[in-house]
C-alpha cells in the first residue's frame, strides 16, 4: 500500500475484504452496452442489472465509516496501483455522501444562496460602483430564486444587485418598472438553463446507476464515444452549479468518475480559496486540457476547483438572507 493510499483510506478498516478483480471489467462491458445498444435495450439492461453494481463495494456503502473499499480492476492490478487508489477513494467518497440528508425541493419563491470565491467575479462587465475597484480574491454572494425569475448578487458584503431573468433570448422585460429589480434584466437559454429549478429537475431525473449515468451524460451532451474529457467537464459543471443535488445522485457521479479512463486522484489539491482537499483530476492540472474537482477530505462534498470555491450554501426565504 503506497503512502497516498494510506493517507486517503486510513479511516477505514485496515484489512480489505477479498477482492473481486473482475468487477470493474464487468462494469466496462456494461458501459459499452449502454453506449452502443438500442435505447430500449439499454433500459431493459439497466433495470435488470442496476441492483448488481459492484456488489462487493455495495456492502461497504451501507456502512461507510467502517467498511473497507475494494479495488476492482480488470486484469488483476495491484490494489496499490494508481487505478486502485482512484477506485477506492471515489467509492469511499460515494459511500460517505449517499448517507447524507437531502436538501429537498424548495418552494418556487424561495432562494438558493451561495457564498463563493470566483476568479472571474470581477470580469463580467456588470460590476459598478465601489465594487469595481476591488482586486484579488473577493467573496461573492449569490441568491437565485428557485423559479429562476430573479438573480441577486453582492461582492464583499456590498450593495445587493437584483436582476430579472428572462427565459428566452427574445423575451422583453415588463413595460412597467419592477421595484424588485434594481440592476436591469438578463436572459437567454444559456442563463435560464442554469436556473435552480431547471438544474434541479434535470438532476432529479438522472439515473443513479453509474454506468447508465455516464451513458445519459454522453447522450445529452452529444459527445463522441470515448470523449471522456468533455464528459468530465460536464460532470464538474453540474457538481459546481447544483447546490441541491440528491445525495444518491452525487454518489453516482463519483462512481461514474471512477469508471472513466484518464481520471485519477491526488491526496492534496487546492481550490481557489486556498483550501486543501482531495483532487479528482483529468489530465494534468494547469495545462490547457487539465481539469480538477476538489472534494472535502472529511465529508467528501464538492469544494471547488482552481478557479472557484464554494464556501457555503443554503435555501432561504428572500434575497439578502444568509441562512
Amino acid at each position: 500500500m503506497i503512502d497516498n493510499e494510506i493517507d486517503l483510506v486510513g479511516r477505514v478498516r485496515p484489512v480489505d475484504p477479498p477482492q473481486d478483480t473482475g468487477a470493474r471489467a464487468r462494469a466496462w462491458t456494461r458501459l459499452h452496452a449502454e453506449i452502443t445498444e438500442a435505447p430500449r435495450t439499454r433500459r431493459r439492461v439497466a433495470r435488470r442489472r442496476a441492483a448488481r453494481w459492484l456488489l462487493p463495494v455495495g456492502v461497504a456503502a451501507a456502512a461507510c465509516t467502517a467498511a473497507g473499499i475494494v479495488a476492482v480492476l480488470p486484469g488483476g492490478h495491484s490494489s496499490s496501483s494508481p487505478e486502485a487508489l482512484t477506485t477506492r477513494t471515489l467509492e469511499l467518497a460515494a459511500a460517505a455522501v449517499e448517507t447524507q440528508m437531502p436538501v429537498g425541493r424548495p418552494r418556487p419563491g424561495q432562494w438558493v444562496y451561495t457564498l463563493r470565491m470566483d476568479k472571474y467575479a470581477l470580469q463580467d462587465g456588470d460590476v459598478v460602483g465601489p465594487e469595481a475597484m476591488l482586486h484579488g480574491k473577493v467573496k461573492e454572494e449569490e441568491w437565485w430564486r428557485f423559479d429562476g425569475r430573479r438573480l441577486a448578487r453582492s461582492l464583499q458584503g456590498g450593495r445587493l444587485y437584483v436582476k430579472g431573468v428572462l427565459p428566452g433570448m427574445g423575451d422583453r422585460p415588463p413595460r412597467r418598472p419592477d421595484p424588485a429589480v434594481n440592476a436591469g434584466w438578463i436572459g437567454g437559454p444559456g442563463i435560464w438553463n442554469s436556473a435552480p429549478k431547471v438544474v434541479y429537475d434535470y438532476v432529479a431525473g438522472l439515473p443513479t446507476d453509474p454506468v447508465a449515468l455516464l451513458a445519459r451524460i454522453r447522450k445529452d451532451g452529444h459527445y463522441r464515444q470515448g470523449d471522456y474529457g468533455r464528459m468530465f467537464g460536464r460532470i464538474s459543471g453540474i457538481l459546481r452549479d447544483d447546490r441541491l443535488m440528491p445525495p444518491k445522485t452525487t454518489a453516482a457521479f463519483y462512481r461514474a468518475l471512477a469508471l472513466m479512463p484518464g481520471v485519477s486522484v491526488a491526496k492534496d489539491g487546492t481550490d481557489y480559496a486556498g483550501r486543501h482537499g482531495i483532487a479528482v483530476l483529468w489530465g494534468k492540472p494547469g495545462t490547457r486540457d487539465g481539469m480538477e474537482i476538489i472534494l472535502d477530505a472529511r465529508s467528501y462534498r464538492y469544494m471547488g476547483d482552481s478557479t472557484q470555491a464554494v464556501l457555503g450554501s443554503a435555501v432561504v426565504d428572500h434575497a439578502g438572507q444568509r441562512g
